[in-house]
């Protein structure tokens, strides 16, 4: 059923295509579009002037796109969709712009209410729609929260309108927060905070609920979440309930074909069979719509969970190689089981349940909020024996592993990276630390996160032109001799991504404990480790190698610069020194242990020519050596499992740093599913230390972004592919007060609005440099230190445009031009500008005077704000030029 998805593409184009040919073009197309079947003129002509209104004629591009949503019923689609389909030319769009002839397959976001504009009937909100409505096609980290939040202020618009209106422009990027995504609440927090508050949602707490409900079906679109709700919120039962049953089939749709079919199951939407075969149990036409799919690949890999919408073979008579068994996936990513025993299309017995019980946990804690019926996965009384009892401890994480956050100067970008760091060392999520700051104070948090940077648990770093590999991962650096000669030496040092990584690896590993069989990684090291004390307690250990192939006795365990375990050194006969490598140890120790590995030719090279003949021959006895010290020391000793820790890197500033020169081949270690226990698990050799080195799954990277420095746009794009963005603007609303007269939100308001028109959003000024300001004396002091310097930075030093932003309030002066210049060098028209004083008698009366400031927002307090005929002409260009 890959129709059903077909609107996303078709509503893209057309939302492009609007944003692309502006206010006229949509007046034009929207005119003429047949939008009633039936004539008289005058109600397709009332139909057109509500929609495109005003004596002006013009027409916001919401309105028009939920009036076309609206469009619902069978006869309506039939002509309005083609018209539509014709009129903005989406039929030149090729093969990814459907003809929406068969529009009545679509299920996509439609108002309910009765008037779909948004507009109040006049222009006062014109600009802020088309504004918002061009961000749309964008990312949804750069979406203006204001825009947002003013558009859900216009009295015709509420949450549920609003989301689906962004979800049919963008359905990639946005999800409709309506009545059906209620059925998230109680597994998803942000849901219930949505449904309170309607007119005062933020941005932030939308994009959580996005976020959430992306983590919540894993691998799936957020417009194939957006269907599955709407299908389950139609349902009078739901379309998951206590009477889902559980189905499990194979991606290798026939045994004999062997071909694996997942990627064809994904796109479709759906699964089938290549035919019933011989197994009396395959029962293609016994899923019914909300039955739940359990999606293999073999006995050992789960490849997704589906939700049965419609059954070909059930509802048009059995098996037919072109019928299909459509779902709605709530989980499409890969995960190992713990199964060995399946046939054919069959009701998932116990034992399969359970398997995909605890390698999907979330998306089965979801069926069971959902009111579906789902096993414990702590529950093995009905799984037998046969199965192993590993299982996936991971619960779904609270915050990105890589985010990014970034914004104008003073936004308390750096300060949100010390309440972010505590929650993710302690496992809670953002807004219950911050509801612990709120009631005890941010001194709590402060000692806190103080607490956790001496244990190592959070590091920070900034980046700078300068900052290098070495200093990041790891280099070679002079140091001066201890021996009193005062000579230069070079050691290797490891850098602090390295010395996070190694630590936060070490933590992973001593907090794995496995069922029956220990972590291989913890194995190896206990062994090196009892080794290395008996070989410091000057104890000679030999090495039993086969007859005639020794002696070999152990030299020292080998460690790198930073302490980590590499291997073992030996000392042979004629003073050989073969070098052992722990990696082995990691790689075969199992398959020898359950004899898999039965000679030293079984053994295989590290990587290529890096294990001999003889090398495996000792490497076999090494491994014999670790099975002895398995079956004894080590089990007669109690390992008791290290609490697991998370740990955070700081990056302030990461802009600033060139992101290739400093992360080199290592950034796309940071990736989720690259990191040491992900899917797609990558170690990389070092080109200094050439030791092997991963970036474990328990290490957060918090960066900082200043935009004002540096475009979020020109930002390293192997960065802003792997890193999760979120947007921190100004608020005002935290400097609500008055202080001697001036009132600072206004203030502050006033400036950045000017701001954007004369240079743009990114340079705005942030709400903490007026947090500590108490009386006019810290004003003024924020004005002379810190608010005059960067606007001096932002408009390099055009003093006419600072003045501008100052409101005209007497801070800029106009210097007087000096006698006997010439006006054939110097324009007589040409001003030239200087700040006040700082120290004339004079001039501090301004600087101390509350009306100086209140001249910034306030004409009446002086007409100071009053622009200049030039930069009013400036102004009203970049406001028609959509800037701000």
């Amino acid at each position: 059923m890959k129709e059903i998805f077909h609107w996303v593409p078709w509503f893209r184009e057309l939302s492009r295509k609007i944003v692309e040919g502006g206010e006229q073009y949509l007046i034009d197309k929207a005119r003429a579009v047949t939008w009633r079947e039936t004539k008289p003129q005058e109600k397709e002509h009332e139909q057109k002037q509500e929609l495109i209104s005003g004596e002006d004629h013009w027409i916001d591009p919401f309105s028009f796109l939920y009036t076309l949503a609206g469009k619902n019923t069978t006869n309506q689609r039939r002509f309005v969709y083609p018209s539509v389909h014709k009129e903005f030319g989406l039929d030149k769009g090729g093969p990814d712009v459907p003809d929406p002839t068969d529009a009545d397959l679509y299920v996509f976001p439609r108002p309910t209410r009765g008037s779909f504009l948004f507009h109040t009937g006049t222009t006062e909100h014109f600009d802020l729609l088309w504004r918002l409505f061009r961000q749309t096609q964008m990312e949804v980290a750069k979406i203006n929260a204001d825009d947002f939040r003013d558009v859900l202020g216009i009295p015709r618009v509420g949450v549920s309108s609003l989301t689906q209106a962004l979800c049919l422009a963008n359905a990639h990027t946005f999800l409709p927060a309506d009545k059906f995504s209620m059925a998230l609440t109680g597994v998803l927090p942000t849901t219930a905070s949505i449904s309170k508050q309607q007119s005062t949602l933020s941005l932030s707490d939308y994009v959580s609920f996005m976020r959430g409900a992306s983590d919540l079906f894993a691998g799936c679109h957020l417009y194939e979440i957006g269907r599955f709700l709407y299908e389950h919120g139609r349902d009078d039962d739901g379309l998951i309930s206590d009477k889902s049953r559980y189905f499990q089939i194979s991606t290798k749709v026939t045994g004999r074909e062997g071909v694996d079919k997942w990627t064809d199951f994904q796109h479709e939407n759906a699964v089938w069979t290549g035919g019933p075969g011989s197994n009396r149990d395959f029962r293609i036409d016994a899923p019914k719509r909300g039955d739940i799919m359990l999606v293999r690949l073999g006995t050992e890999t789960g490849k997704g969970i589906g939700v049965v919408l419609r059954n070909d073979y059930r509802d048009q008579g059995g098996y037919s190689p072109e019928r299909r068994l459509h779902v709605l996936w709530i989980n499409r990513e890969e995960s190992a089981l713990s199964i060995n025993r399946l046939a054919g299309l069959t009701e998932a017995h116990a034992k399969t349940q359970w398997a995909f019980s605890t390698s999907y946990g979330p998306s089965f804690d979801l069926i069971r909020h959902l009111g579906g019926r789902a096993p414990d996965p702590d529950d093995i009384s009905n799984v037998d024996e046969s199965v192993t009892q590993d299982r996936d401890s991971e619960t779904r994480r609270l915050h990105p592993l890589n985010q990014i956050l970034y914004g104008p100067p003073g936004t308390g970008k750096t300060w949100s990276t010390v309440s972010r760091a505590v929650a993710i060392v302690e496992g809670r999520s953002v807004e219950e630390v911050a509801e612990e700051e709120k009631q005890e104070g941010r001194d709590s948090i402060k000692t806190k996160f103080d607490a956790f940077r001496r244990d190592r648990q959070i590091t920070m770093t900034t980046f700078h032109q300068n900052y290098a590999y070495e200093d990041f991962v790891e280099g070679i650096r002079p140091v001066i001799r201890e021996d009193g000669g005062g000579r230069v030496a070079y050691e290797l040092r490891p850098g602090v991504l390295r010395e996070m990584a190694d630590t936060a690896s070490k933590n992973l590993r001593e907090a794995t404990v496995g069922t029956g069989r220990p972590d291989v990684e913890r194995l190896a090291t206990g062994f090196l480790e009892s080794l290395e004390d008996r070989l410091d307690a000057g104890e000679s250990v030999a090495l039993d190698v086969p007859q005639g192939k020794g002696p070999f006795f152990f030299r020292r365990v080998r460690r790198s610069s930073s302490g980590e375990l590499l291997g073992v050194d030996l000392k042979g006969p004629a003073g050989g020194r073969p070098r052992l490598s722990l990696g082995v140890l990691r790689r075969d120790y199992w398959a020898f242990r359950d004899r898999q590995i039965q000679s030293p030719e079984d053994i295989r090279p590290v990587r290529s020519g890096a294990v001999q003949k003889s090398g495996r021959v000792l490497h076999f006895a090494l491994l014999q050596r670790m099975k002895d010290y398995h079956k004894g020391e080590w089990n007669t000793e109690k390992h008791e499992p290290a609490d697991a820790k998370n740990f955070v890197l700081i990056i302030d500033e990461i802009n600033r740093g060139n992101i290739a020169r400093i992360f080199g081949e290592l950034i796309t270690l940071v990736e989720e599913s690259r990191r040491i226990g992900g899917s797609d698990e990558t170690r990389v050799r070092l080109p200094y230390s050439g030791d092997e080195f991963g970036v474990p799954e328990n290490l957060y990277i918090i960066g900082t972004m200043n935009t004002a420095d540096r475009s979020i746009a020109l930002l390293d794009t192997a960065l802003r592919r792997r890193f999760e963005f979120e947007e921190m603007m100004p608020k005002s609303s935290l400097v609500k007060r008055v202080v001697d007269g001036v009132n600072i939100e206004t203030l502050l308001n006033r400036m950045n609005d000017r701001i954007r028109f004369l240079r743009d959003r990114e340079h705005q000024i942030g709400h903490t440099y007026f947090l500590d300001v108490k009386d006019i004396e810290g004003l003024k002091k924020a004005f002379q230190n810190r608010i005059v310097p960067l606007l001096q930075e932002y408009f390099y030093d055009d003093w006419a445009r600072i003045d501008e932003v100052l409101g005209h309030n007497g801070f800029i002066e106009t210097v007087k031009r000096p006698d006997g210049l010439s006006d054939a060098l110097v324009d007589p028209q040409q001003k030239a500008y200087e700040v006040l004083s700082f120290v004339d008698p004079e001039a501090k009366k301004k600087w101390d005077s509350p009306v100086s400031y209140q001249k910034i927002y306030d004409k009446k307090a002086g007409g100071g704000d009053k622009p200049s005929e030039t930069g009013a002409k400036e102004e009203a260009e970049t406001g028609r030029a959509g800037g701000g």
